[in-house]
């Protein structure tokens, strides 16, 4: 069998027995066809245990040294998350009784711990402030884009699970949701109460609205047709905050991610624990949250100035 079809089986693998989301099925399908563009165009390869440590190294050079479509050079990130993918594919193959490369002896680049750009809360509150007296869009879209950001804000939702939420989730009479995260992954949210109020608020202006979603488009090139009516997109949600932000002449990378980040800060700088905020943002593995050590490093700063910066008795003090 060809690596082709091998893909195939593999990516049917993860559909169907391991049930991922659609857009990690997605992912996996595009990372494994860039590289078997590469094993047909810089390679002989054409069976899945061809491929040997020197094929792959090969690849990680073709990697840092190609473009993207954005015409800039894949980050360190992304060209991890390729092997990343790639170790997945070898150990279903192994798993399929098929002898092939070992996964293990494609390791990956020690990561630099990541710069995290978060909004305080002040800044988050100004930008509510912005969207609510935003005299350039209607009512119940000012209503929407506060409830969006409260929402992000106040349950660390990832931007693709609060735009999946439905409106008839949300119990005016109960904070909590159970949302699918990552994976297929069940785990319960909890809306902050200004969070709540701006949903509801929102849901009220919108109570003739039979949209199915939570968070919606009032395009006027949105369809009317109930079954194929669809939530706000991503790319929409990021312009309409990094519109306010600029505003504000806050030129942080604005991004819904932010927001994301922001409420795991806010959590941690409150007396949040790491496992804590691991679980309300749905991370699988602990090593994720620990991006979120500038926190730990503030409040070591907070501690070592107060133990070594307080103010120092004077020598009348000491001689009474």
């Amino acid at each position: 069998m060809g690596y082709k079809n091998d893909m195939e089986d593999f990516l049917l693998y993860c559909e169907i027995t391991k049930q991922y989301a659609a857009n990690t099925v997605r992912n996996y399908k595009n990372t494994l066809e860039r590289f078997g563009q590469f094993l047909t165009t810089q390679t002989k390869v054409i069976n899945s245990n061809e491929i040997d440590i020197q094929v792959v190294n090969k690849y990680r050079l073709y990697l840092s040294q190609t473009n993207t479509i954005r015409k800039d050079k894949m980050n360190p990130r992304a060209q991890s998350y390729q092997i990343i993918v790639l170790r997945s594919f070898l150990k279903f193959m192994i798993k399929s009784g098929v002898r092939v490369l070992s996964p293990e002896r494609l390791e990956l680049p020690k990561q630099r711990m990541r710069k995290i750009d978060f909004l305080t809360e002040t800044e988050i509150t100004k930008l509510v402030h912005a969207i609510c007296n935003d005299v350039t869009i209607p009512e119940i879209q000012k209503k929407r884009n506060k409830a969006l950001v409260l929402c992000i804000f106040g349950s660390g939702f990832r931007i693709s699970e609060v735009l999946s939420l439905r409106a008839d989730q949300i119990d005016p009479n109960e904070n909590q949701i159970m949302i699918q995260g990552k994976g297929g992954k069940i785990r319960p949210t909890f809306l902050s109460a200004d969070a709540l109020e701006a949903v509801l608020d929102y849901l009220e202006c919108r109570k003739l609205e039979e949209n199915p979603w939570l968070f919606i488009s009032f395009s006027k090139n949105r369809s009317k047709i109930k079954s194929t009516m669809k939530a706000l997109t991503p790319r929409l949600v990021q312009l309409l905050i990094q519109k306010y932000a600029k505003q504000l002449g806050i030129y942080k990378k604005i991004t819904p991610h932010t927001l994301r980040h922001s409420f795991a800060t806010k959590l941690l700088m409150e007396g949040g624990d790491l496992r804590s905020v691991q679980t309300l943002l749905g991370h699988s593995n602990l090593a994720t949250t620990q991006i979120y050590t500038h926190v730990s490093d503030w409040q070591i700063k907070d501690l070592h100035s107060k133990v070594f910066n307080k103010k120092k008795p004077s020598l009348e003090e000491n001689n009474e």
